[in-house]
């Protein structure tokens, strides 16, 4: 039988008589008057044969009308709360056990006999787990503290009512990690262990990434730890038990929701490519049931599109393109399986930093290397008007040297635009050029025109130093290299670029491509990816700092 009826057993019969003495009693028997014997024992009988029995209540109650003095009266109106506990009468066990409490000696410690620590402890102890399972959780979590204290609780069991008690008073954090840590103490078959693994996996769908980092930080075991993590879609390894593995949140079918028609399909080819790539290289660490769907290039199709990838059990759905498409698809299903190769719309999570979050890593960069002055060129068009937005709140952070410079949108030469921004950059301005990389490569050989070079370059020797950087739009293989070697040392903060994670993808669309992948194909990939290992709900992508190196780019550590 278990204590906790309806929640985790955190508790056993077994358990509840943990600490009595070998008559099985709470009080030393030889403080119990002759004349209370029988009943005495008649309660320690009951107790001993069915702690839940009805024979409890009624030896008790026998007792109980016999006046006995405090401590027995204590240990009597203890037997009924345990009872009343193990029927599920938590409110019933509250005023009982309450009741005894009132009873004994009120101190911060047991009392330091054996039988009166052992009977302080039992009451208390119900009190508690009628309280987690039942009553008032913030009650139940100060009890839970004080037996703690007192060493009046199995470790196991503390964890368990703690868990129970943190998630019915709503904090979810500390409740999850709670619930974690429980685990990590139970066994693998027990019915409890069920429990805790479910709750662990409701829980963690209402944090945030830096929050479930920062639960595994202070996990109080390495199991609840990789558990924790597992949550966000990091692999514990196959060497981790079964039940940290469950913890990660894989999903078993996986929908791509691209255009393969109309106007935009040719802009998806490259996307396609590399889900093609992806599902190669990821099906071979796990198979997954990957569903294809048109979404067409409009509204309609893209929320019929939806609707089928949802009806055929598409847990995580990667797509579509374009806002308007997106919110046609949610329209239609929610925002909370979608996964989008790029930037978040609206509701729906993307894999990639924001314009805006990778405008401002850069200017952040700028200002760590010393840059008296920041020029900022953007394109008179919506992208720049997107850059422009960050700068009130760079303002608020006490940089008011920020300088844009407004260029149309299909200027191709910029001797024009750059001349009057030479003496500042001689000064000691950074240069940041928000735009697609072959414009930023147009704008950078003006600046070598100028005799400025680029910070960290290798193609000139002389002339001034200028610290550039750039969005990098469109960066791709062919982009950079030999042919583009004015790049050279320029600092980007790109939408995707080339990692260590993304290595074998790599590999495997240069196979079937036979070409290198783009910052679009690598944003499916890292969709792909997340949606694989359970990452998709949790994702929050920061913007990266890289350097452009000859035909690659390194990683810039941001300030």
């Amino acid at each position: 039988m278990t204590l906790l009826a309806g929640l985790p057993s955190v508790v056993s019969c077994q358990t509840t008589r943990a600490g009595q003495n070998s008559s099985g009693s709470l009080v030393d028997p030889g403080t119990v008057p002759a004349q209370m014997r029988e009943e005495w024992q008649a309660l320690v009988d009951a107790q001993a044969g069915d702690p839940g029995s009805s024979a409890v209540d009624l030896a008790a109650d026998a007792l109980l009308e016999r006046e006995p003095p405090p401590e027995l009266r204590a240990s009597a109106l203890q037997a009924k709360a345990d009872r009343q506990y193990l029927l599920g009468n938590d409110l019933e066990a509250i005023r009982l056990a309450d009741e005894a409490v009132a009873l004994l000696p009120a101190s911060e410690a047991p009392p330091k006999s054996k039988s009166g620590a052992q009977l302080h402890v039992a009451v208390h102890r119900v009190l508690a787990l009628a309280l987690t399972r039942g009553g008032d959780p913030a009650r139940a979590l100060t009890k839970l503290d004080q037996l703690e204290a007192w060493g009046g609780m199995e470790r196991v069991e503390l964890r368990g009512a703690r868990a129970v008690a943190l998630d019915r008073s709503g904090d979810t954090a500390a409740a999850l990690a709670a619930f974690a840590g429980w685990r990590e103490l139970v066994a693998d078959d027990a019915p409890e262990a069920g429990y805790a693994q479910e709750r662990i996996a409701a829980l963690s769908q209402h944090l945030d990434r830096a929050t479930l980092l920062g639960l595994a930080e202070g996990a109080p075991g390495p199991n609840a730890a990789d558990c924790l993590r597992a949550t966000l879609g990091v692999d514990p390894g196959d060497q981790a038990p079964a039940w940290v593995r469950g913890c990660q949140p894989l999903p078993d079918r996986v929908g791509i929701l691209l255009p393969r028609t109309g106007k935009l399909s040719a802009l998806a080819d490259a996307q396609l490519a590399a889900a093609v790539a992806a599902v190669t290289v990821l099906g071979r660490a796990r198979p997954v049931s990957v569903l294809w769907r048109d979404s067409g290039s409009g509204a309609d199709t893209a929320r019929a599109g939806a609707d089928r990838l949802v009806a055929d059990g598409a847990e995580v759905i990667i797509g579509p393109v374009g806002a308007t498409n997106v919110r046609a698809a949610i329209s239609a299903v929610g925002d909370d399986r979608f996964l989008l190769p790029g930037e978040s719309t609206g509701s729906a999570r993307g894999v990639a930093a924001t314009l805006e979050q990778r405008t401002h890593a850069l200017v952040n960069f700028a200002r760590s290397r010393g840059a008296r002055e920041i020029l900022v060129m953007v394109p008179d068009n919506g992208y720049g008007t997107r850059v422009k937005s960050i700068e009130k709140s760079v303002e608020q952070s006490g940089l008011k040297s920020l300088k844009f410079i407004v260029y149309p949108g299909s200027t191709t030469s910029f001797a024009p635009i750059v001349a009057p921004l030479v003496r500042e950059l001689e000064g000691g301005a950074a240069l940041i050029i928000a735009d697609a990389l072959p414009r930023t490569e147009l704008i950078v050989r003006q600046l070598r025109r100028e005799r400025l070079r680029v910070a960290g370059g290798t193609v000139d020797k002389e002339g001034t130093e200028v610290l550039v950087l750039g969005t990098g739009e469109g960066l791709a293989p062919d982009a950079i290299g030999a042919k583009h070697d004015s790049l050279d040392g320029v600092i980007l903060s790109p939408a995707a670029h080339p990692d260590a994670d993304s290595r074998a993808f790599e590999a495997e669309y240069f196979a079937q491509q036979h070409k290198r992948p783009d910052d679009q194909a690598l944003l499916v990939w890292r969709a792909m990816s997340a949606a694989w290992s359970g990452a998709s709900a949790t994702l929050e992508p920061t913007p990266d700092l890289v350097r452009i190196q000859g035909s690659n780019v390194v990683a810039v550590k941001a300030p």
